[in-house]
C-alpha cells in the first residue's frame, strides 16, 4: 500500500508540475496559441499511445508520462486513439508487450480500432534526487500487416550539466528536467508529422563528435555483395547483457536501431516482429548466432543482415563510478552467405575528451551510448548501402 501511495503521489506531482509549467509559459506569452491545421502522413493519421515502458531500473510514474504525451499531442492537433478504447483492445487481445508491435497485433489494432500507427516509449534513465536526471526514447510504428518504424527520437538531460556562471544554470527541479526531455521528443515527432517528406527522423540540434567515439576495433569483410534490392533489410536481435545494469542491453539496442533508422541506408525490422519470431521458434542466443538460426532469421524476417552483440559495461554516474562508462561489441551476419560481414568493439567514458573546465564531458551513460552507437553506424554504412 505504501508503494502504491508513493506512485500515486509521484504521478500527481508530475502532472501538477507540468500543468503549472504550462500555465506559466502561457502567461509569459500573453496568449494561447494553437497550431495551424495540417495534413498528416497517411500512415500516421490516427496514433495510439502505448503505455510507457520503464527501462531505468528505478520506480517512475509511467502513467503520468503517458498522459503527458497524450495531452501534448492533442494540443498539437494530432488525432489519437482514445485511451479507453486502446486499453479495451489490449485486454481483448491479451496484449502484454508494450515495447514493440508484432504483425498480429499490428493487424488487429488497425482492423479493430482504425489506428494507423502506435507511439512506443521507454524511460531509460530516471533519478529524482539532485541533480535530477532523465532520459526517454520513443518511436512511431505503422499499424497493419507489416509494422514499420516511421520515426524515432531520444533525449536526455541532467540538472547540473550546464551550470554556467555562479551555477545559475543548474536545474534542481525534476519536473523541469523531465519537461525539457519530453518537449524535445514531442517537438521532433510533431516536426516529422508536419514535414511532407517525413523528415529524417533525427533529433534536431544535437551535435555529436562522432570522430571521438569511433569503435576501438572494427572488421569489415572485403567484397561484400550488395543486397538483392539495393537496400539491406536488417534484423537487430536482442543483445546479451553482461553488465550490472539490468536493462542495459535493451537501452543500447534502441540506440543502435534509432541511428540505423535515421541513417536511412537500410530497412530496419520492427523489434516487436523480431521478438515474436524468436519466441515462436524458441531461438536462444547463448554464444552468438548459429548457422541454422541465421537461416531461420532469413526465412522468418526476410532479413539480409542479422545483427547481434553484447553489452559488457553500462554504468551511470553514481553507480560505483565517478564517470559514466559504456562498452559493447557488435557482430553482423550476411544471412545469404552465412558469413560475418562486420564486427566491432566500442568503449567510452564520460571524461574521455575533456580538456578544459569539464568542457566536452558526457554526463550520462545514456548519452555516451548514443554517441558510441552513432559513430558505429557511420562506420558500417558502406556495408549496408547498395549500388549507386
Amino acid at each position: 500500500m505504501r508503494c502504491s501511495s508513493r506512485r500515486s503521489a509521484g504521478a500527481a506531482a508530475l502532472l501538477l508540475g507540468i500543468a503549472a509549467a504550462t500555465a506559466d509559459a502561457g502567461a509569459r506569452e500573453g496568449e494561447s496559441r494553437l497550431p495551424a491545421p495540417f495534413l498528416l502522413r497517411p500512415e500516421a493519421a490516427r496514433v495510439a499511445i502505448l503505455p510507457v515502458v520503464n527501462l531505468s531500473g528505478d520506480e517512475a510514474p509511467l502513467g503520468a508520462f503517458q498522459q503527458w504525451l497524450i495531452e501534448e499531442l492533442q494540443g498539437h492537433r494530432i488525432p489519437l486513439l482514445d485511451d479507453m478504447e486502446l486499453r479495451a483492445f489490449m485486454r481483448r487481445n491479451r496484449m502484454r508487450d508494450m515495447g514493440g508491435l508484432s504483425r498480429e497485433m499490428g493487424r488487429a489494432l488497425r482492423e479493430e480500432t482504425g489506428a494507423s500507427a502506435v507511439l512506443i516509449s521507454s524511460i531509460d534513465l530516471y533519478v529524482e534526487s539532485i541533480p535530477p536526471r532523465f532520459a526517454m526514447t520513443s518511436r512511431l510504428v505503422s499499424a497493419g500487416d507489416d509494422p514499420r518504424i516511421l520515426w524515432m527520437g531520444s533525449a536526455d538531460r541532467v540538472g547540473d550539466e550546464a551550470p554556467g556562471f555562479l551555477a545559475l544554470g543548474e536545474i534542481d527541479n525534476r519536473i523541469a528536467v523531465q519537461r525539457i526531455v519530453l518537449d524535445r521528443i514531442v517537438g521532433s515527432l510533431v516536426g516529422y508529422l508536419r514535414t511532407p517528406s517525413g523528415g529524417e527522423g533525427a533529433m534536431a540540434g544535437v551535435e555529436r563528435a562522432r570522430e571521438h567515439h569511433a569503435p576501438r576495433s572494427f572488421y569489415r569483410a572485403e567484397g561484400i555483395v550488395p543486397p538483392r534490392s539495393g537496400r539491406a533489410r536488417v534484423a537487430v536481435l536482442p543483445f546479451a547483457n553482461g553488465s550490472t545494469a539490468r536493462r542495459a542491453a535493451e537501452i543500447l539496442t534502441l540506440h543502435l536501431i534509432r541511428h540505423l533508422v535515421t541513417a536511412g541506408a537500410a530497412e530496419i525490422v520492427e523489434p516487436g516482429i523480431v521478438r515474436q519470431a524468436l519466441l515462436q521458434q524458441r531461438i536462444i542466443q547463448e554464444h552468438g548466432l548459429s548457422v541454422p538460426q541465421a537461416d531461420l532469421v532469413r526465412q522468418l524476417l526476410s532479413a539480409d543482415v542479422a545483427l547481434f552483440g553484447e553489452v559488457t559495461e553500462y554504468r551511470e554516474t553514481g553507480a560505483g563510478t565517478v564517470e559514466p562508462q559504456v562498452e559493447f561489441s557488435v557482430r553482423a551476419i550476411d544471412t545469404a552467405s552465412r558469413q560475418v560481414v562486420w564486427s566491432s568493439d566500442s568503449y567510452g567514458e564520460g571524461n574521455d575528451h575533456v580538456f578544459f573546465f569539464a568542457a566536452g564531458r558526457i554526463p550520462t551513460a545514456h548519452r555516451l551510448a548514443d554517441r558510441l552507437t552513432a559513430a558505429l553506424v557511420e562506420t558500417i554504412l558502406p556495408s549496408l548501402e547498395g549500388p549507386p
